[in-house]
């Protein structure tokens, strides 16, 4: 069965966090910038690739970002020795939280 796309409910753009965590888990995501080994725009988001020894602190920060921000789709896989990470989203209005995440602007 094909999912009527008029049926699709958007998630609105709100963080759950206070503001006091929120901007500790911005100052976690500029950090992890800098170990990443790319950062390109994909289709409604951001994909990284980091070095396989960041595995752990991707996972866990990007567990917490998908517990707070449910209208982020956030995925991790292990691919050639390298952690990938793409957030995305189907609310156009949530590009900006993910630029800033990553780092990279998303048109």
């Amino acid at each position: 069965m094909t999912p009527n796309p008029a049926s699709k409910i958007d998630v609105p753009v709100a963080c759950t966090l206070s503001a006091a965590d929120a901007q500790a888990q911005a100052l976690e995501w500029a950090d992890l910038q800098g170990f990443a080994t790319s950062a390109t725009a994909v289709a409604s988001g951001v994909r990284m690739t980091f070095p396989d020894d960041m595995a752990a602190a991707v996972e866990d920060l990007a567990g917490r970002e998908a517990a707070c921000c449910s209208f982020l789709t956030i995925a991790t896989t292990s691919i050639a020795g390298q952690v990938v990470l793409e957030v995305t989203t189907d609310n156009t209005d949530a590009l900006p939280v993910i630029s800033a995440l990553a780092g990279v602007e998303i048109l």
